[in-house]
């Protein structure tokens, strides 16, 4: 080696010497700023991970806010009930029967037949009580209920809801749901009395009489306010608003329960 570098002229080798330390500096240069960009590109991840996480609160924030400005958003609890409706619970000769007010072995189903017939007592028409796909829908005319704009119940609907517990209360399993519905007038009184908060206080109360007066299971039911919003007649006429403003019970009975209401 001593003898090779010897056979090197001088300058040659202070050049190459000089050449070799650019390249290393170089490289030096080069290594620093790859860090620098990994270092600057960490952060603009972490900027980023950040930016989307305030974008999913923000996204929360105004599903929030438009349940509070009452605008209507399909819930989860909506389309779990959706979901529910769209599938029958029994097979259509089950149906059949269950329709004709008759179980499995064609015997009157003696407790719906009394659940019409009690309910007639306060002007309910039989129409009001429907069968659709295994569950029992019973329409209540608000003004029988309520005065207007008001979420008291008057002595004869709270009579009323005694009855409807007693035949409640002998099918002990059984949930429903209590929905509020009103019609699409405008309600005067400031934002937070509107058609969405009648509904939902309109059902709420009636929950809380059957739980506190008439002791039923409060794990039984559910309340819902569904404002204007699933109307069942026309708006354009009073006969229609009338029929639109209503509480409706949705019983939800197993389909042993359906096929045996007359225990």
């Amino acid at each position: 080696m001593i003898a090779f570098a010897a056979c090197i002229p001088p300058g040659k080798l202070s050049e190459s010497l000089e050449a070799n330390a650019k390249l290393y500096s170089k490289y030096d240069s080069l290594n620093n700023k790859l860090k620098d960009t990994l270092t600057s590109f960490n952060a603009s991840l972490d900027r980023l991970k950040m930016n989307v996480a305030d974008l999913n609160d923000s996204v929360q924030f105004y599903r929030n806010r438009s349940l509070a400005l009452s605008i209507p958003v399909e819930t989860e609890g909506d389309l779990f009930l959706n979901q529910i409706l769209s599938n029958a619970l029994l097979t259509e000769s089950e149906l059949a029967y269950i329709k004709a007010g008759k179980n499995a072995i064609g015997v009157k189903n003696t407790w719906l037949e009394g659940f019409k017939a009690d309910l007639k007592k306060y002007a309910i028409n039989e129409d009001d009580i429907k069968l659709n796909k295994g569950f029992v829908f019973v329409d209540i005319p608000s003004n029988i209920m309520f005065a207007s704009g008001s979420a008291t119940l008057s002595k004869k609907s709270i009579q009323m809801l005694g009855d409807i517990a007693k035949l409640l209360n002998t099918q002990p399993s059984m949930n429903f749901l209590i929905e509020g519905h009103t019609d699409n007038k405008a309600f005067k009184g400031g934002k937070m009395n509107n058609n969405w908060n009648l509904s939902v206080n309109r059902a709420a109360e009636v929950a809380r009489i059957l739980q506190t007066k008439y002791k039923i299971d409060p794990k039984r039911i559910i309340a819902a306010g569904r404002g204007q919003y699933i109307p069942v007649d026309d708006n354009k006429t009073k006969k229609g608003r009338l029929n639109n403003r209503r509480i409706r019970l949705v019983l939800m009975p197993s389909v042993k329960q359906l096929m045996n209401l007359n225990q």
